[in-house]
Order: C-alpha cells, then sequence, then structure tokens
C-alpha cells in the first residue's frame, strides 16, 4: 500500500486522471492532503501547479482532503464515494456507482451503475445515469438528462428537469413556489404532496391517474389532466408511460422531511479503517512467512505423507484378510493360518 502526504491550501482543486480501482474522497479539517492507493505500485506520479494537484491512481484509493476542495475525476474504473467535499464536484466516467454526501455542486458525466446523492450544497447535473438515481436534499436545481432506471427524489430547492428516465419516478416535496418540476418517464409516477401544497399540475399519462388528496380537483381536456393546490405557485408537469397516483406526504413512510443516519458515509469510514487493518495485517504476515524455514516444512510434510500412506497401505491389508476369513467361514472351506502382523 502507498502513502503520502502533501500540504494543500484551505481551498485545493484535485485532478484525477484515472482511478483503476474503487475511489474515496472525504473532506476533513485540515490542511493537507492525504492519498493511499491499494493494490497498486509503489510510486505514484503526482504533479503541482499552483493550488491544482493532479495524479493518476493503479488501484483503489482513498483521498483526504481539506473540506473546501475541489475535485475533478475524468475516469474510474470502480465506485466512487464523495463526502464532505464542498467544492465544486465533477466526474466525467465512472464504471460504477457513486455515492455523494454533503458536497458542492456537482456535474456528472456517463456513470455506469446508481447515483445516490444528498445533501448537495448547489445546483446537480448528470448527463446520463445508466440504472437507478436517488436524489435527496438539493439546494440548488436538479437536471438528469438522461436515467436508466428509476428515478427517486425529494428535498429539491430549486426545482428539476428530468428529460427521460426509463423506468418509474417517485417525486416527493418539498415544492417551493416559483419553481418548477419537470418529468418524462416510460414508467409510472408516484407524487407525493404535503397537505399545504402550493401546486400546480399538469399530466399526461399512459394509464389511469388517481388521486387521494381531498382537495385537489382533477380535470382532463386536450389529453392532459390539470389540478391545482393551493395557490399553484409552483408547477409540476409530467408525461408518463404508466399510472400516476397522488398521495399526501404524510400517509408515505418513505419521506420524511429531514434525514436519518447517514449510514452510507458510515459505510464509507469503515471501510477506509478496515482497509488500513488489512493492509497493516498483511505486512505483518509477509514478514512472519519470510521467516518461516519453507524447506524444513517441506521435508515434515513429505514424512508425514509417507507415514500416512503407509497406515493407510496395512489398513487396507487387513481388511482384505478379514474379508476373506468371513468368507471361509460362511464357505465351509478350511482357514488359512492366521498372518501375524
Amino acid at each position: 500500500m502507498l502513502r503520502r502526504t502533501l500540504e494543500a491550501s484551505d481551498s485545493p482543486a484535485i485532478t484525477i486522471t484515472e482511478c483503476s480501482g474503487d475511489l474515496l474522497v472525504r473532506g476533513s479539517e485540515t490542511r493537507r492532503i492525504t492519498l493511499r492507493v491499494n493494490d497498486g505500485p509503489d510510486e505514484l506520479q503526482t504533479k503541482e501547479e499552483g493550488n491544482v494537484l493532479s495524479f493518476a491512481a493503479q488501484g483503489d484509493c482513498i483521498v483526504g482532503c481539506p473540506p473546501g476542495s475541489s475535485l475533478n475525476v475524468h475516469s474510474a474504473h470502480g465506485d466512487v464515494k464523495i463526502r464532505g467535499v464542498r467544492g465544486q464536484v465533477k466526474l466525467d466516467s465512472v464504471h460504477g456507482d457513486v455515492v455523494l454526501r454533503g458536497v458542492g455542486s456537482t456535474v456528472l458525466g456517463a456513470i455506469a451503475g446508481d447515483v445516490n446523492a444528498r445533501g448537495v450544497g448547489g445546483d446537480l447535473r448528470a448527463a446520463s445515469i445508466a440504472a437507478d438515481a436517488r436524489v435527496r436534499g438539493v439546494a440548488g436545481s436538479v437536471t438528469l438528462e438522461k436515467t436508466g432506471g428509476d428515478l427517486k427524489a425529494d428535498g429539491l430547492e430549486g426545482g428539476l428537469i428530468a428529460s427521460q428516465v426509463g423506468a418509474d419516478v417517485r417525486l416527493g416535496p418539498p415544492f417551493v413556489p416559483g419553481t418548477a418540476y419537470r418529468v418524462h418517464a416510460g414508467g409510472g409516477l408516484r407524487l407525493l404532496v404535503p397537505v399545504d401544497a402550493n401546486l400546480h399540475l399538469t399530466l399526461r399519462a399512459g394509464g389511469r391517474v388517481r388521486s387521494r388528496v381531498p382537495d385537489l380537483i382533477l380535470e382532463e381536456g386536450d389529453g392532459e389532466i390539470t389540478g391545482v393546490l393551493g395557490d399553484g405557485e409552483a408547477t409540476l408537469e409530467a408525461e408518463v408511460g404508466g399510472t400516476v397516483r397522488v398521495r399526501l406526504s404524510e400517509e408515505d413512510d418513505e419521506v420524511t422531511t429531514g434525514f436519518g443516519p447517514d449510514l452510507e458515509g458510515l459505510g464509507a469510514y469503515i471501510e477506509a479503517q478496515i482497509a488500513d487493518t488489512m493492509a497493516n495485517v498483511g505486512a505483518r504476515v509477509d514478514e512472519t512467512l519470510s521467516r518461516i524455514d519453507h524447506v524444513g516444512l517441506q521435508r515434515r510434510a513429505e514424512r508425514e505423507a509417507g507415514r500416512a500412506a503407509e497406515h493407510a497401505a496395512e489398513q487396507a491389508r487387513l481388511r482384505a484378510e478379514r474379508a476373506e476369513l468371513r468368507w471361509r467361514r460362511a464357505s465351509g472351506r478350511p482357514e488359512r493360518p492366521e498372518r501375524q502382523p
């Protein structure tokens, strides 16, 4: 395992041109950048130009940095987890899943797995998400150009544009007055609204539109269904291929206004600690094995194997003689003189 520590400012710019394994980046209250690379070469080429640090990691990489850092990842071949990096985050290409916690404005390129983002301090934009997307607590606007799986979103204070969702959408509050939420999905839509919602709905659905909100009156005309809650100061436009279900958010167990324990962030921390521990254990094991007399062990194993083979052969011979003796008694033939073992 390779380790390196570099002095940094309060807001350095970190560029990772390539990470061949998993990538974990976490902000810490320090003015240093720590780099750890597992299962890679013993050398790491870094390039420093002013406030910018660039490097490529051949293996799993763990980066610690000041919370004001900005991060630019060109290519990651595994999963990417980023926590507590309040500068801008940019991920061009990720071959695995992406987990974001407490980050600044974020731009995602091509993501081959799931995206799970929570606590984004600015805008969130994604060009392509191959699997599911889970977005909670975004201070700015959310723009998702293409999502291959399901989309679950709530706590979006700056609106939503989901241009193409391959499966179902689940959208929860708040719907901030003056903001717009636009969804286009191949599956259905589950819309969760608060009791005091201030929302104007325009729905186009391939299936039925069902509402369990008492104050919502739906009207149909020109191939679309409209309805108004409160003064309708926020707007929702949805075109889906399946059924639309409108429910009160208070009746849904999955939507909460706050956030529970950050289990995934805790998991990332535990993962880093395990990586350190395993690396130290591996080093101690290698050191111990290097002191073992391998030649002596091999000779001892050969002697034990020879003894085991002789014992097995003797047991097989005794079983054969006892079987022959039983056969002679059963057939009435005279018994042979018993051999001495």
